[in-house]
């Protein structure tokens, strides 16, 4: 083996390594960042390409202990939070259909409980409805610890999960101040807008969830990039929105219903009109709420 002192040969076994060969001091500095065994007395170089056994990454919390570990990280969004092993049939030669087998057993031992299974179906479900709302992953966190309160608490006994799932996932975007309105959710669920609605007001309710009521200012961005708005209009609708909220015009109003009125005016102000129609369609609210509110708006703010 190479050192800086010259070529000295340096036995496998324990017992050579025991001491230095050079000065026979027994002090020795390991340096994983270089691979290296070296003598701290002389400074020669014992050992050359060791392998590093300890965690990887550099990860430590406020109390100075160590994070770190190998592998995936925990995720609460699956059922078994990411800790179940698995393995691949493609580089199999030999015995596919036995393996194959060991395999299926192997994935029907991760969902062998009641709450496994519960789990395991619910944020399967919940993974698609974040897929067809294109949501965030902070929802998708949010959502799964709602119904993992929910199911620690046996709320789902005798409910549908289906319309649990749905509600927790509205209610996640609610506590993320990402919004979105029950018809959006009803669309891409199995559930109806009124039963999802309910199941909410019984999470809320039970699980105590702080959640601050939703501003129509949350709604403008989205709302006018699909109606292909441009930036003013954005503005202006908000402007409309915070004079409202002052005045106290929007309390029990639907925040939908409310951002879309203060679409369809700033359009027409700014030469950007859009119909009744074009925004009743894109929000989810009727064309009758949308000339209810506005009529509210001008009244309310002696707009022309």
């Amino acid at each position: 083996m190479k050192t800086g002192l010259g070529d000295v040969n340096i036995q496998s076994n324990d017992e050579a390594t025991k001491k230095c060969p050079s000065c026979g001091s027994v002090d020795f500095e390991i340096d994983y960042a270089r691979s290296e065994v070296s003598c701290k007395s002389c400074g020669l170089v014992l050992e050359e390409n060791i392998i590093d056994f300890s965690p990887s990454g550099t990860a430590i919390n406020r109390d100075g202990q160590n994070l770190t570990q190998n592998g995936a990280p925990c995720s609460i969004t699956k059922h078994d939070k990411g800790l179940a092993t698995d393995f691949k049939l493609e580089n199999l030669k030999h015995d596919r259909a036995r393996w194959a087998r060991i395999r299926r057993l192997q994935k029907q031992s991760r969902v062998s409980g009641s709450r496994e299974r519960n789990l395991a179906r619910a944020f399967s479900e919940l993974s698609l409805l974040i897929s067809n709302l294109s949501l965030p992953r902070d929802v998708n966190k949010e959502a799964a610890s709602i119904y993992r309160r929910a199911l620690e608490k046996d709320l789902v006994r005798g409910r549908s999960i289906s319309l649990l799932i749905s509600a927790s996932l509205y209610a996640a975007c609610r506590v993320c101040r990402v919004p979105r309105t029950f018809d959006e959710i009803a669309e891409v669920s199995t559930g109806s807008k009124k039963s999802i609605a309910k199941n909410y007001r019984f999470l809320n309710r039970e699980l105590a969830l702080k959640i601050r009521p939703a501003s129509p200012v949350d709604y403008i961005p989205r709302f006018a990039s699909m109606l292909e708005l441009s930036s003013p209009v954005v503005v202006k609708s908000i402007e409309i929105i915070n004079e409202l909220n002052e005045k106290g015009l929007i309390a029990g109003k639907t925040p939908a219903g409310v951002a879309a009125a203060a679409l369809y005016y700033s359009s027409r102000v700014l030469g950007e009109r859009r119909t009744q129609k074009e925004i009743a369609s894109v929000v989810g609210v009727t064309e009758v709420t949308i000339r209810t509110r506005y009529k509210e708006m001008t009244k309310g703010l002696n707009l022309n």
